[in-house]
């Protein structure tokens, strides 16, 4: 196999861990790769949003992925990568399973012991060194850039921004959106925009909550099942508990101050139109029925939708492909979802743009 050239030149839309994951893989092979996010910054989902306005160093939240596990021998590899070089560490927080009904919520039998791991310090230093490695390898990831509808010409994409600004012409285009974003873009390709046109993405709500004083539970984090009407949650943790967090000068001797609160896909969706203030109200009423507590006084909070955060039926392929149009597509609703998945799939799509394999 040849080593790419400038002609091979290769767009990449989306700045996740499988955009970011495919282009390592095709920069050290030798490819000119570019990345472009419309994100002020890397890693899409696995994100870490900051409160740099309280004194002592600010607050933070992972409030997309809340940890990733490894199943695969190609991801466990690479998380004990990251675990060596101090970017990731084992989360040994103490979880619950809660189920909820009209009345109350009561504890159910423990989640399945596995492990589980975050990025440190927070989720988004996983993304951080993807993207590094990249450009070490000299690839270019581009930030705060709308990749307007793709458009073809001599053979070759000819992209540029929604601002109309020109990005460059490429022999072949990768596309890690959400997979209603996704679809859009794969338009020239009818086969591929039908496939990304299947999944269904489903929302999700997310609390970032600090109190003013620590919680009296000794539970770290917790899956949260019941109906919309019952409650709106699917999950909250607690932020200190996890490796080399600092909750502040708040933080006591029993639970934490700093919580993430994870809003159900029923309940997101039937409160997609609400107002942030209204989603923190929903999911702090349903964080201490799920607790059994009475309110405590928040010190912080804000509310992010997530408007595609988990793929309800992902498709069977890691990765999917039109090799007449030289357009490609991966993301972790591609062959199975959270990290992991994003991961594979976008090792699938580079390996498959390098291999001129048909993944379709």
């Amino acid at each position: 196999m040849s080593a790419p050239t400038d002609q091979d030149a290769i767009a990449i839309i989306g700045a996740g861990i499988a955009g970011l994951a495919a282009a390592r893989v095709l920069a050290r092979a030798g490819a000119s790769v570019q990345v472009f996010d419309k994100g002020r910054g890397v890693g899409g989902r696995v994100s870490t949003r900051r409160d740099d306005a309280l004194a002592g160093g600010g607050r933070q939240f992972d409030h997309g992925a809340q940890y990733f596990t490894c199943e695969s021998d190609k991801f466990a590899a690479q998380v004990a990568d990251w675990v060596a070089a101090g970017l990731a560490a084992e989360w040994t927080g103490r979880l619950a399973v809660i189920d909820c009904d009209l009345d109350a919520c009561r504890l159910a039998d423990p989640p399945q012991a596995k492990q589980r791991y975050v990025g440190v310090p927070g989720m988004n230093a996983i993304a951080g060194r993807l993207a590094d490695d990249v450009a070490a390898a000299g690839g270019r990831v581009t930030t705060g850039v709308r990749v307007a509808p793709l458009k073809r010409g001599d053979g070759r994409w000819r992209l540029a921004a929604e601002s109309g600004e020109p990005l460059g012409d490429f022999a072949k285009v990768l596309v890690t959106a959400p997979a209603p974003q996704a679809a859009e873009l794969l338009t020239p390709s009818p086969a591929l925009s039908n496939a990304a046109k299947s999944v269904r993405m489903s929302g999700c709500w997310a609390a970032m909550v600090a109190f003013d004083g620590p919680i009296a539970t000794e539970i770290d984090g917790a899956f949260v099942n019941g109906p919309p009407e019952a409650t709106a949650l699917s999950w909250f943790a607690r932020e200190g508990s996890k490796p080399a967090r600092s909750e502040g000068a708040s933080e006591g001797p029993v639970g934490g101050s700093q919580w993430v609160l994870h809003g159900s896909p029923a309940w997101t969706e039937s409160n997609h139109a609400i107002t942030p203030e209204r989603a923190l109200e929903g999911l702090l009423e349903a964080f201490w029925k799920a607790l059994g507590l009475p309110p405590q006084p928040v010190a912080y909070a804000e509310a992010h939708r997530w408007r595609f955060a988990l793929p309800e039926n992902p498709l069977a392929a890691r990765a999917i492909s039109d090799q007449a149009l030289g357009l490609y597509a991966a993301g972790d609703w591609c062959g199975g979802p959270r990290v992991e998945g994003a991961y594979l799939s976008g090792l699938a799509a580079a390996e498959a743009m390098l291999s001129r394999a048909a993944t379709v």
